[in-house]
C-alpha cells in the first residue's frame, strides 16, 4: 500500500485521492504550513513532493513539477523523464511547456452563427512548406489525460472509485491548455454525486453550462467527461445520461449512430458490474437550452477504471488486480511506440509485458502479434501470453515472467 504524509501523519494515498473532502483540514494545513505533501511510493529519501492544489472548497494533490520520474513505478503520479523539446516534439498534439499540459484538439471551440461550422477542424490547404502542429481527436484526449492523471497505472493493491478519477484529473489538467484556451474554462469532469456536497457540486456544474450561453455571433462549446449509465434513441436522435447527475445530453441521429458503430464495445459495459463505459463529449446549448453533443467518444475500463481495449483485456486487469500485481495499460493516444503491450507488469525486474490474444487466426492480426514477438525477442523483454479463446484465465502463470520485487 502507497501511503502519502501530510504534514506529520501518513495516510493511504487511494483513500486521499478519493475522498480529498475527508482530508481537506489535514492539506489545509500541510500547504499553509509546510507547502507540499511527501509520497511514499519509494524507499528513496527525500520523498518525491506533491503539490496540495485548492479547488473550490477541498484540495486536491498533484504531481510536482520535474519530479514525476522520482515516483515508483507503480505510483499514480510517475512518469517516464520526458526528453527536451525538439522539432518533432514542438509538433505534438499532446505536448509540455512551461511545466503546463499544451493540448491541440481537432475540434471546433467556438462555432460561429452566422456560417456553417463544422465539428471537426481542418487545417487549411496552403502553399506554405512550414510544417503544421498535428491535432488529435476526443478519444486521444480522454486516453492522454487519463494517462497523464496515473489512472492507467495500478499500485498493486488499495481502491479506487469515480472520486478517485475526478481528483487526478482534475489536479492534472487545471493548469492546462486547450486549443490555447485555459482547460479550466473548457473542462468539466463530472463530480461523484455526494449529497452533503449538493450546493458545491451544483454549483460548479451550472457554472461551466453558464460558459456555453450562445451570443449573437457565436455558440461556445466545452468538453465534459463523466461515467456513462445509459443511452437510447430521442425523437430526433439520440440521448445519454450519466451516473454522476440527472441532466440528460441529446445528439443527432447521425452522431448517435457513429457513437454505436464507433464505440460499441465500450456502451457495452453499461449494466454489467465488472465494467465502465468513460464518455468525452463535446457540448453546445441549443437554443432552447438543450446540452447538445456535437462530438463524442467512449472507453471501455474496467471497475477500478483501468482502461481496456476489449472484455478479455477487462477479465485480465481484473486477474492482476485480484493477484495484488502492479501494471499499467499503455495507451495509444500518440502512437511513437514501436509496439504497445496490452499491460506491463511494474512489480517485476525486468519489467514484464502481458500480451491478450483475442483474435487468434486473423491473418492481419496474428501478423502484428508476430512482429510483436520478434521485437520483444529483440529487446529481451519478458512476455506472457494469454489466449483469451482458448485458455481459461485462471490457469494463467504469472510467475514465468519474472521475480516479483
Amino acid at each position: 500500500m502507497i501511503t502519502v504524509r501530510i504534514g506529520g501523519s501518513e495516510f493511504p494515498l487511494d483513500d486521499v485521492l478519493d475522498d480529498p473532502g475527508r482530508y481537506a483540514r489535514q492539506l489545509e494545513r500541510a500547504k499553509t504550513t509546510q507547502g507540499f505533501a511527501e509520497c511514499g511510493c519509494t524507499t528513496a529519501r527525500p520523498r518525491p513532493k506533491l503539490v496540495i492544489r485548492r479547488h473550490r472548497k477541498i484540495f486536491l494533490l498533484a504531481r510536482w513539477p520535474e519530479q514525476a520520474h522520482h515516483h515508483g513505478g507503480s505510483c499514480p503520479f510517475h512518469r517516464q523523464a520526458q526528453a527536451n523539446g525538439g522539432t518533432a516534439d514542438s509538433l505534438d498534439a499532446f505536448r509540455m511547456r512551461d511545466g503546463r499540459h499544451d493540448m491541440r484538439l481537432d475540434v471546433t471551440l467556438v462555432a460561429s452563427t452566422h456560417t456553417p461550422t463544422k465539428t471537426v477542424q481542418r487545417t487549411p490547404t496552403g502553399q506554405s512548406s512550414k510544417p503544421q502542429r498535428r491535432s488529435a481527436g476526443l478519444l486521444s484526449f480522454l486516453e492522454y489525460a487519463w494517462e497523464q492523471a496515473g489512472l492507467n497505472v495500478w499500485p498493486g493493491s488499495g481502491s479506487r472509485g469515480w472520486s478517485a478519477c475526478w481528483s487526478q484529473l482534475t489536479s492534472e489538467l487545471a493548469d492546462g491548455r486547450i486549443n490555447g484556451k485555459p482547460a479550466t474554462d473548457l473542462l468539466h469532469v463530472m463530480e461523484r454525486w455526494e449529497p452533503a456536497r449538493k450546493a458545491d457540486i451544483l454549483a460548479a456544474f451550472d457554472a461551466w453550462q453558464a460558459r456555453l450561453t450562445s451570443t449573437a455571433s457565436c455558440n461556445p462549446r466545452g468538453i465534459l467527461i463523466g461515467e456513462l449509465e445509459s443511452h437510447g434513441a430521442s425523437q430526433y436522435g439520440g440521448k445519454l445520461a450519466l451516473r454522476q447527475n440527472s441532466q440528460r445530453y441529446f445528439m443527432s441521429a447521425d452522431i448517435y449512430a457513429r457513437l454505436q458503430a464507433s464505440f460499441g464495445g465500450a456502451l457495452a459495459a453499461i449494466d454489467k458490474p465488472d465494467q465502465r463505459c468513460i464518455i468525452v463529449m463535446l457540448i453546445e446549448k441549443s437554443r432552447s437550452g438543450y446540452l447538445t453533443v456535437v462530438d463524442i467518444a467512449a472507453m471501455l475500463a474496467n471497475r477500478q477504471f483501468l482502461p481496456c481495449d476489449s472484455s478479455h483485456e477487462v477479465a485480465m486487469a481484473d486477474y492482476l488486480v485480484a493477484h495484488g500485481r502492479a501494471f499499467r495499460k499503455p495507451l495509444r493516444h500518440i502512437g511513437r511506440a514501436p509496439v504497445h503491450p496490452d499491460f506491463v507488469l511494474t512489480d517485476v525486474n525486468p519489467e514484464v509485458v502481458i500480451e491478450v490474444l483475442g483474435l487468434s487466426g486473423n491473418p492481419e492480426y496474428d501478423a502484428r502479434m508476430a512482429a510483436k514477438r520478434q521485437h520483444y525477442r529483440q529487446h529481451g523483454i519478458p512476455c506472457i501470453e494469454w489466449d483469451a479463446l482458448e485458455t481459461p484465465i485462471d490457469g494463467l502463470d504469472l510467475s514465468k515472467g519474472g521475480q516479483t520485487q
